[in-house]
This record gives structure tokens, sequence and C-alpha cells, in this order.
């Protein structure tokens, strides 16, 4: 049966337990090679049926196609990607899930889970009017289906923008990770059989280990996350005010000019503070890439953090439905898979984790660079208002006088603020343990193909 031969069934939508996850790999061009239990029974295909398909067969037209062309940019440039998606069963009903998408060696792994989040129902409203952006490029712009997608990708971007988020990388680390959360512990808790023994038994207590070291790591690096978005939000005020202050000094400047036939010394002093003003305007501006980069590096890591877990909750899945009876033993047989998967997400992980640690260093020393600069500017900024006294310039200068402190002081305090939040963000840097994933990793693929080679 092609997917044009499916009745549509708008009004029945499968319901998805929370401890289920769709597995399922493909190779390079899409045609599926395998999938798991919870994927042949929602989509109402056999097992045959869906071996050798395109994995488009449970696409359901409602979809926007601009979702798929972001998922694709990712996946061709050897990223993870993920998505929410609606999908069409063999019998005309739909469902939902949150899926993800690894590049492998000749294809792609996915793993899928029923969405739970509130964002959902926001993403389903995007999706609605991508949806409409979409056909009117179709039947009015007579756009080819690239061109259509290309649309679409564009109207969702654009709409994630009004919605708070920088990029779709940020929103798809923050749609990743509120799913994750909302599943919980699972590979410790619903997935665990204390009954079971022999390499199972031991596959399962290897992933609740894993799934204790990956929560740590989710903790970290949400108080990365939180230091960052304050740093950014800081150091953009802190340049602002530094940036007012330049301009006030060049004022100063001007008007100690006025008066340098009676009080010369003034205006080499408003000429000499301008240096370290201007210096300290440079060097906040050298932080604001820093700080994309170090953003930039957090949202992998989190992103990379959270499809790991889910990776790991979908190998004990497949243990437990090993112990329970309702898979075969060969099911195990995708579990050396899962674990390759995880394991490369590791070893970008702990590259990550270098380039947050090393953008962290800089960005401390680039708030320092700035303070030096100001501290230098405040000596220089005392005696020129001294002079200001000593040679009664102050009906000369006006009010520019007044301005001047009010900018300075606004900018020591924002810096403050600022040195403050590098110490404490540099105090919570934890080494990545890289070894003890890895190790872990390895533990669990090694049991698993025990398990196959004795069953």
């Amino acid at each position: 049966m092609s997917l044009g031969e499916l009745t549509v069934s708008d009004g029945v939508e499968q319901v998805i337990g929370a401890e289920e996850l769709f597995f399922s790999t493909t190779d390079r061009h899409g045609l599926i090679r395998s999938g798991n239990s919870v994927f042949v029974r929602t989509s109402r295909f056999s097992v045959d049926e869906l071996t050798g398909a395109p994995h488009n067969i449970v696409r359901h037209p409602d979809m926007p196609a601009g979702v798929f062309r972001l998922m694709w940019d990712r996946l061709l440039t050897g990223r993870p990607a993920g998505a929410y998606v609606q999908n069409l069963a063999k019998d005309g009903s739909r469902y939902w899930v949150f899926a993800t998408m690894t590049p492998l060696a000749g294809g792609f792994l996915s793993v899928r889970m029923a969405p739970r989040t509130r964002l959902f129902e926001t993403v389903k409203q995007v999706y609605r009017h991508t949806a409409d952006i979409e056909r009117e490029a179709a039947e009015y712009s007579r756009m080819n289906r690239r061109e259509i997608a290309l649309a679409g990708m564009e109207q969702l971007e654009q709409l994630l923008g009004e919605l708070g988020y920088g990029s779709h990388d940020d929103f798809l680390t923050e749609a990743l990770s509120a799913e994750v959360a909302a599943r919980g512990r699972l590979a410790s808790s619903t997935y665990a059989r204390p009954w079971a023994r022999g390499p199972i038994a031991e596959v399962l207590t290897g992933a609740g280990t894993l799934e204790t070291l990956l929560a740590d790591l989710v903790t970290r690096l949400e108080s990365y996350r939180v230091f960052s978005d304050r740093l950014v939000r800081s150091s953009t005020q802190v340049l602002d005010v530094a940036r007012r202050l330049d301009r006030a000094v060049t004022a100063a400047q001007t008007a100690s000019a006025m008066v340098a036939d009676s009080a010369p010394v003034l205006c080499n002093v408003a000429r000499v503070m301008a240096t370290p003003t201007r210096t300290a305007v440079e060097a906040l501006e050298r932080l604001a890439p820093r700080l994309a980069a170090l953003r930039s590096d957090i949202t992998d890591l989190r992103f990379r953090i959270a499809l790991a877990s889910l990776h790991n909750d979908m190998v004990a899945a497949f243990a437990a439905e090993v112990v329970d009876g309702v898979a075969p033993p060969t099911s195990l047989s995708e579990v050396p898979l899962l674990c390759d998967a995880v394991h490369e997400n590791v070893l970008e992980m702990s590259a990550r984790a270098q380039q947050v640690n090393q953008a962290l260093h800089e960005v401390v020393a680039g708030v320092a660079e700035a303070g030096e600069r100001l501290a230098q500017f405040r000596r220089f900024l005392g005696q020129w208002r001294i002079l200001v006294l000593r040679y009664r310039a102050g009906g000369t200068l006006g009010d520019l006088v007044q301005p001047i402190d009010e900018e300075f002081s606004a900018s020591w305090d924002g810096m403050d603020m600022l040195r403050a939040l590098g110490e404490e963000f540099e105090t919570s840097v934890v080494p990545f343990d890289v070894a003890a994933l890895t190790a872990q990793v390895t533990r669990i693929r090694a049991e698993a193909t025990e398990f196959l080679a004795t069953s």
C-alpha cells in the first residue's frame, strides 16, 4: 500500500505511553532497515511492509516541508537532528512524536518519544501557520517542492524568533531537553527489572548507572546556561554604558579645549583619559563573539547530553522488552548501534566541554581587562575633576561634569557585577569525566554482545 492509498482520519489520534520509545534505522536514502515493536504496533504496518520502505511511508500530509528541510540540513552536515513530527499510520490514524535522528556509518538511527511538554502545543500552532505559508507558495506562487520547503523553513525560523529563540538550534535544544526531562529517570525506574539475571541484567544496571552520570551533567549544564545568559545580558548593558562614557569623554575633550589657554593641563588630562575608555570598550566588544561561541557550545553540549540520555533509555527499553518476553533476544542486536551513537556523543561532549572551559577563561580575562582599563580611567577622571575645580572651569564646562560622573558610576557598578558573575562562573567548572562515560558505554555494549552470543 502506498501513502497515497491511505485514508486520512482526522478524528482518530493514537495515544502514546510516556514510557514508550520508537526505534528505527535507515540507510542514507531514508529506506527503513529495522524498527522496534512500538514502531510496528503504532504505525500499523508489519515488519515486512516497513523493511525497505522509505521512512516517509508514515509521513502525515499536514506536516510542513520546512520542518524536514531543517532536519536534513543538520543531518547532512553530520549533526544529529530532531523535531516534533505528526505521523500517519496505515489505518489512517495519526500520532505525534518528538523525533531524533542521528547519523551513523551508512545511514541514520532514529529514536522517538511522545511529546509531554507545554511547548508541544505552541509548536502545533507554529506548524499550522507554516503549513498555510507553504500552501500559498504552492497554489499562488507556483513554487516547486524545494522552494516550498525553503519558504516553510524561513517561516519556521521567523516564528521561532518571535517566540524568543535566537536560532533553530536554541529551540531544538530546549525542546529535546524539556521532553527528556519530562520523561524522568526511566532507565533506573520504569525499565528496571530486578529479577533479570546474567548479561541482560548487567545491561540494565549499566543503563541505570549511565543515566546517573548524564543526569549530573544536565544539572551542571543548566547552571552554565543560566550563567552565560546572565553574562550576555550584563555585558550588553555594561558595553552600552561604556560607549556612552566614551562619548562623554569625547565631549569633555571638546569642552576642555575651550579653556586650553587658561588651563592647558585640563585639556591634556582629558585627552589622555580617553585612551583607557576606548580600550575598555574594545575589550567589552571582544566579549560579544566569545560569549556567542560560549552559548553555542553550551547549547550543543546540552543537546548532546539530552540525546545520549534518550539513547540510553532506548537501550534499557530494549533490554526490558527482552526480559518481559515482549521482544525476541535478537532485538538486543540494536544496542551496539545505540552504544556507538552514545559514544560518539560522549566524544563530542568532551570536545564541547573543552571549548566551553576555554571560552569561559577568555570571557573572565576579557572582563578583567575591561575592569583594569576602567580603573585606569577612574584615576584620570579623579585628576580631571580636581583640575576642573582648581581652575574654576565648572562654569565653562557647564552641565558636562555630572553626566560623566553618572556614566562612570554606572559602568563601574556594571563591571563589579560582571566580575562577580565571571568568578562565580569560573568556580562552577567541573572537569568533564569522559573516561567514566566511555567506560560505562563500553560495558553496556560488551554485555549486550555477550547476551546475543549466548542466546
